[in-house]
């Protein structure tokens, strides 16, 4: 089965969303995760009760001017912070007619993926493959945790073309 795709700088930019969302949301960390947040929230929860039980705090003695002072330093460096992180984001999206973005052609085989491309070909065994998976469309199939062969929605002619290749590919999984 050969399938030629065409991957745009969007559709790297919504696998790129979708690969570290699934490293941040891994099962294996999810009911750890749950416990821990909730002894947080409890430590801060009684910190604060105790804190507020000292000494009553009233809104004329509270001294908004220190406030704002100690709060602009913290708002510069938080726009500081997101403007850089979309800034590396911006950056680091692939070359157009690159190894990842452009034009390129996916043979399935009973060996494994061939992967060919303006730039040259590579070859995935089957036992690279870690999981396939659909988010919006789009299908990825995983060859690590990170690093996807990406089809994007618009290759498929069909929904039954699309579970036809998810079929296939599962069936060596």
């Amino acid at each position: 089965m050969i399938k030629n795709i065409t991957i745009t700088k969007q559709d790297y930019l919504e696998y790129s969303k979708f690969a570290v969302s699934r490293l941040c949301n891994s099962k294996s960390k999810a009911s750890s995760s749950f416990l821990k947040n909730m002894i947080i929230w409890f430590v801060l929860a009684v910190t604060f009760m105790s804190v507020f039980q000292l000494k009553s705090i009233r809104f004329n003695d509270f001294h908004w001017q220190s406030a704002l002072i100690t709060a602009i330093p913290f708002s510069i460096l938080l726009i500081v912070f997101l403007y850089n992180i979309n800034k590396f984001k911006r950056l680091s999206i692939p070359n157009d007619n690159g190894l990842v973005i452009g034009k390129k052609s996916l043979e399935f085989q009973a060996d494994g993926i061939t992967e060919i491309n303006n730039l040259g070909h590579c070859f995935y065994k089957w036992e690279a493959v870690e999981v396939i998976e659909e988010h919006k469309g789009n299908v990825y199939i995983f060859v690590d945790k990170l690093s996807a062969l990406i089809i994007p929605a618009n290759s498929f002619a069909s929904e039954a073309e699309k579970d036809e290749l998810k079929a296939f590919v599962k069936k060596f999984l």
